[in-house]
């Protein structure tokens, strides 16, 4: 009996490691495909992060006030290799570079080393044939010249109708593979075509993970995409023999996690070692059967005990519970005593809060009024003296000007709603160039010409918008303050403001030569109560104001360094519909540069 005994004994210690290992590997295996996915995540949003940094340069070149003058000389003008270098360097790209109608290189940012573009001609690659038929491509392939993978993202250059060129940007995810070296993580990423085009390990690159066809290889070769490589088939297994699930690679098993991505069709895959799983779950395995041993031991043990302790276990227990009521009762009475303190507390934070909303919104409200408060008085001095002088019909357009400023007050309590995207009025068509004229007749009253200079550059049509005229002219007022007080140390300051027209919106554009915008905040600008001034001089409202208006009327609004110095803000404003369909339109783009 006691042999029957002990052989099922151990066959339960043999059916609990077993259920151990198999329980642990399924749990391990899920923690690791888990792992893969966020891994996988971070590296889509890596990927994402690394071509969006540089998406925007083929426009940026193709914007540019030189690049048309260079293809139309068929090489660099001074100072536009270096502009492209330029801009290459602080993006972090490759190459930045610039092909003429025939396909051959005439500026490029490497011009001045080794592996210089200048001069060889890229007509073969699809990023240039696609964009010349498109306007814009990307394309994924090894450089001819330098030898190493690249993205390529292209964009036209054309003028009247005509392609004059192509501006290219190279992307050769050098940080990325070196980010996963790193982490000694394996990772794949495959194209349309199956094709690996990156990886961390680098003697799986230019495999394909399923069969390709003539036709398609022979396509490949012809644009030279993978230049002198030899597009072979990646030696896997799996049980369906696809490249997903469970795969064997090199006699090692790996799970197969895969996401999409946003580039050309491209998935990324993250292959899991299932070595560490099986080492885990058979360590776990050893783990269950010691503990199943020691359990047998104790139980062995305290068996024989457990009769002649029972009453002190019980009266062991007995304490405990005690003591643990007392402890208990003492944590009750702790934590009545601090959620007291801590609605004290929160009941002075509350007052504070109140009193510090008050003075900021007290603040606001001044720093509205004081303009058209000093606008009164001007006019109210200039209105006098008139009168004395018996200018009875220049005194009455005097006064009506003061109308006017009294209807701004009026109307500025309700501009608080702003914030609260409550309008306060019917919104009716304005035209923008009307506002703007207004405006700066009223800001100009008592400005030194010599020490201050504004220039207008108004369209040469109405430039119709739909909202709140008196909002559209705070919007104004507020840039221009913002301007003005840039320019203070500038002898003399300059102020320019532009208009401009484009298919669907109106554009206005105000520069000055001031100290410019510190990069590090300049994305704080827009903030509400966000301030560079000193005490007392602006609670950092105007521009809050200004971009809730923007924001209300459909519009958008920015602000950039100008190269000459000082800084530009840009507003974009939606046409009403009653306006004309816009024709020969202006682009911004060249205006602002």
């Amino acid at each position: 009996m006691r042999l029957i005994y002990t052989l099922i004994f151990a066959l339960l210690i043999g059916s609990i490691t077993t259920g151990a290992y198999f329980v642990a590997f399924d749990r391990f295996e899920k923690s690791a495909t888990q792992n893969s996915t966020e891994r996988l995540s971070l590296y889509q949003a890596g990927l994402r992060s690394t071509l969006e940094r540089v998406s925007h340069l083929p426009k940026v070149v193709a914007l540019h006030p030189n690049t048309r003058e260079v293809l139309r000389q068929g090489k660099s003008v001074a100072g536009f290799n270096e502009y492209l270098k330029s801009v290459n360097g602080k993006s972090g790209a490759a190459a930045l570079y610039l092909l003429d109608e025939e396909g051959t290189t005439v500026a490029a940012s490497n011009f001045d080393n080794e592996e210089s573009f200048v001069g060889n001609n890229y007509q073969f690659r699809r990023y240039f044939t696609d964009a010349v038929q498109h306007g814009e491509a990307t394309f994924f392939a090894v450089g001819v010249t330098t030898g190493r993978p690249g993205y390529f993202l292209s964009e036209a250059i054309r003028e009247g109708g005509k392609t004059l060129g192509v501006a290219v940007v190279k992307v050769e995810f050098t940080g990325l593979l070196k980010y996963w070296e790193d982490a000694r993580e394996d990772v794949v990423i495959t194209n349309a075509d199956g094709v690996v085009v990156l990886a961390s390990n680098a003697s799986r690159l230019y495999k394909t993970v399923r069969p390709i066809s003539q036709s398609r290889l022979a396509e490949m070769a012809a644009s030279r995409k993978f230049t002198n490589f030899q597009i072979e088939r990646l030696a896997y297994s799996s049980e369906d023999g696809a490249f997903a699930g469970r795969v064997n690679l090199q006699d090692r098993d790996y799970s197969l996690s895969s996401a999409d991505t946003a580039a050309m069709g491209w998935r990324l895959h993250f292959l899991t070692p299932l070595d560490s799983v099986h080492a885990s779950s058979l360590a776990s395995a050893m783990v269950a059967f010691l503990l199943c041993g020691l359990a047998s031991i104790v139980v062995l043990y305290f068996r024989s005990r457990i009769e002649r302790t029972k009453l002190g276990i019980v009266a062991s227990e007995a304490e405990r519970v005690r003591a643990a009521n007392i402890r208990l009762e003492e944590e009750i009475h702790e934590r009545k005593r601090t959620e007291h303190q801590l609605r004290e507390t929160q009941a002075e934070l509350i007052q504070s809060s109140r009193l510090a909303a008050l003075g900021k919104m007290s603040a606001a409200i001044v720093h509205e009024v004081n303009q058209p408060v000093s606008a009164i008085r001007t006019y109210t001095s200039s209105g006098k003296l008139l009168l004395d002088k018996k200018r009875f019909d220049d005194a009455e357009d005097v006064f009506s000007q003061i109308a006017k400023m009294t209807e701004r007050l009026g109307a500025i309590t309700s501009d608080l709603l702003v914030f609260s995207r409550k309008p306060v009025s019917q919104p009716k068509q304005v035209d923008l160039n009307e506002v703007i004229t207004s405006m700066i007749k009223e800001r100009m009253m008592g400005v030194n010409p010599s020490s201050l200079q504004v220039e207008l550059d108004l369209w040469k049509r109405p430039l119709n918008i739909r909202g709140s005229q008196h909002r559209f002219e705070q919007l104004i007022s507020n840039l221009v303050q913002n301007a003005i007080q840039a320019c203070e140390g500038s002898n003399p300051g300059k102020i320019n403001i532009t208009t401009l027209e484009t298919p669907n919106a109106a554009h206005v554009i105000i520069s000055d030569n001031g100290h410019g915008v510190p990069d590090e905040i300049i994305d704080q600008l827009f903030d509400p109560f966000f301030t560079t001034k000193g005490v007392g001089k602006g609670v950092g409202l105007g521009l809050a104001l200004s971009y809730a208006i923007v924001d209300e009327a459909g519009g958008r609004i920015r602000c950039e360094n100008r190269e000459e110095g000082g800084a530009r803000f840009i507003v974009e404003l939606p046409f009403a519909h009653e306006a004309s369909s816009p024709s020969n339109v202006k682009q911004v783009s060249e205006h602002n540069a």
